[in-house]
């Protein structure tokens, strides 16, 4: 790979200027001070500890928003056509915009996750669940990316995988809406493929 070269100093590279001038510890700092901090910790550490609904309702969203401002402006209108596309039941081209908008941020979960919609939706099951898994790797506790996983599997019966997302999302958002009634449903359901 080659070096990244100064202007005006030949065949030195940046670093190289930094080290002889004891200046590379604090061209370090500055970029592990430029790297953004995880803002939506503490938000789902409170989701976790969560004790109504109500209060997990109020704090989805937040956090969804948060994630939604890591993703950049050209980024985000290529994801807000893509949603589009998918309300107006065009997954392909929701594909075709998820596939540009990925190209150019690939460490975003939720984007992972609307291309995982898309690809569902587009009757590529396995893409899907690929894609939920590329979402879970760059962010552990997307709840919105253990919800669909939970659903995808339902969708295909297959009940103890849809179970097993679905015990997931809880350790994560305990009080989701409607949790212990899915729940109580996917083991029934979970239990009666084991028969």
């Amino acid at each position: 790979m080659p070096s990244i070269r100064a202007r005006d100093s030949g065949s030195k590279s940046f670093l190289v200027l930094f080290f002889k001038k004891g200046l590379l510890p604090s061209f370090l700092l500055v970029l592990a001070a430029a790297a953004p901090p995880n803002r939506a910790a503490p938000l789902l550490d409170d989701l976790q500890k969560a004790t109504t609904e109500q209060q997990a309702t109020r704090l989805e969203p937040q956090i969804s928003q948060i994630w939604r401002t890591s993703i950049t402006p050209s980024v985000q209108l290529l994801a807000d056509r893509a949603t589009l596309s998918l309300a107006h039941e065009d997954p392909r081209t929701a594909i075709g915009d998820l596939d540009a908008a990925l190209d150019l941020q690939d460490d975003q979960a939720l984007l992972w996750r609307l291309h995982a919609e898309a690809r569902f939706a587009n009757g590529d099951e396995a893409g899907a669940f690929a894609d939920l898994a590329q979402a879970l790797s760059r962010e552990p506790r997307c709840f919105p990316a253990l919800i669909d996983l939970s659903h995808f599997a339902e969708a295909r019966n297959d009940f103890p995988r849809a179970l097993k997302a679905w015990q997931k999302l809880l350790v994560i958002d305990p009080k989701t809406p409607h949790s212990a009634a899915r729940l109580e449903a996917l083991e029934r359901r979970a239990e009666g493929e084991k028969l």
